[in-house]
């Protein structure tokens, strides 16, 4: 069986199929019995960034193409299962009483992760509706639950097996993948970084915008995404950023803070005042709309949709060496504070209490 393996492996990453399908995804489970280059998960695509698209593809129920033979069956064995998990979330959802449900990323998630380990098996529908029954606790009464130990125990019990500490780590890296809680995520600002933003600035940039720059800059990297999320004061200390708390509504969970309070929270932090601890709508309100070559360090920018609804904010830190407008936003897509050169804001703003600072 293990020599059946290695040579599949082999041969499928030796084709022209195995090649394309590595430059997209490249995925290394070791199993504990054999060392062998495995098809799913996504758990890296070069070495260093995280690449989930195969997972996002898996828990989306979109169709994975460019496989063959007994690779093409093994995702197909994938997604049936979770066509069954899908189904038994649904018919547990409904008897929940207080309108809980269970966090479907972190379900999914996990079982993606059980499936590209070494422990890959066929589920039936009653050993999907077991794993689904594992994310519950409560005797006569269930409700959900996202706490690991409480859930690895039912899935050991409920599937009658030891879970390894390879199969949890690539559970916990699946999941990861698809709530942002992964490699992917932003790393810190150098000094050196730092010091550039303030280096292009122009001259007359009064100091307190430098402050407000720096206090994004230094933020990011260190401050999670999490929908509706705010600061409890100003700083880092006592806001407990990074605790895993209750997941959001994407299951992010991270305790951290939203774009809208993040604004908040930089101007908190360098002028004690958190703008009201107000949303993006909020914020708005507090602004007059100015041009883009009128743009102060320290300045925001707005989302809005179709609809006139402000939907994202991001702070102007100035212009880069390339004369690119610079922003730092706390970031869905890269599920924490970042520092990019995006430019599909719809408007940029001034705050009024910033006028002739």
């Amino acid at each position: 069986m293990k020599t059946k393996l290695i040579k599949l492996a082999l041969s499928f990453f030796s084709s022209d199929d195995g090649r394309k399908f590595v430059r997209t995804v490249a995925v290394v489970i070791v199993s504990p019995f054999v060392a062998i280059t495995v098809l799913i998960g996504a758990i890296f695509s070069d070495g260093i960034s995280f690449n989930h698209n195969l997972v996002t593809d898996l828990f989306e129920g979109n169709p994975i193409s460019e496989l063959t033979g007994e690779m093409k069956q093994y995702v197909q064995e994938i997604q049936d299962g979770l066509v069954l998990i899908d189904s038994h979330v649904d018919k547990i959802n409904q008897t929940f009483t207080n309108g809980s449900s269970l966090n479907i990323y972190q379900v999914k998630g996990y079982f993606i992760g059980y499936m590209v380990s070494s422990q890959h098996k066929v589920f039936s529908d009653e050993m999907a509706e077991a794993w689904v029954n594992s994310f519950t606790e409560g005797e006569e009464v269930k409700v959900p639950t996202s706490v690991n130990a409480v859930i690895y125990a039912s899935l050991e019990k409920n599937l009658n097996e030891k879970l390894l500490k390879d199969t949890k780590k690539s559970m916990e890296t699946c999941y990861g993948a698809l709530i942002g809680n992964d490699g992917k995520t932003v790393t810190t600002l150098s000094k050196e970084q730092m010091d550039e933003l303030i280096k292009n600035m122009p001259e007359d940039t009064s100091e307190i915008r430098k402050k407000i720059v720096m206090q994004a800059a230094d933020a990011v990297g260190k401050i999670p995404y999490y929908w509706g999320g705010s600061a409890k004061c100003a700083g880092y200390d006592g806001n407990d950023f990074g605790v895993t708390v209750a997941p959001d509504s994407k299951g992010r969970n991270k305790k951290g803070l939203d774009c809208s309070h993040f604004v908040d929270w930089v101007y908190w932090t360098v002028m004690n005042n958190n703008l009201g601890n107000t949303n993006t709508s909020g914020q708005i309100k507090m602004c007059k709309k100015i041009a883009k070559q009128d743009l102060k360090a320290g300045d925001l920018a707005f989302l809005i949709n179709k609809s006139g609804k402000t939907t994202h904010v991001g702070i102007y830190a100035g212009k880069n060496a390339k004369g690119e407008a610079v922003w730092i936003h706390e970031n869905s897509n890269d599920s924490n504070v970042a520092m990019n050169t995006v430019s599909y804001w719809s408007g940029y703003y001034r705050l009024n209490m910033m006028e002739g600072r």
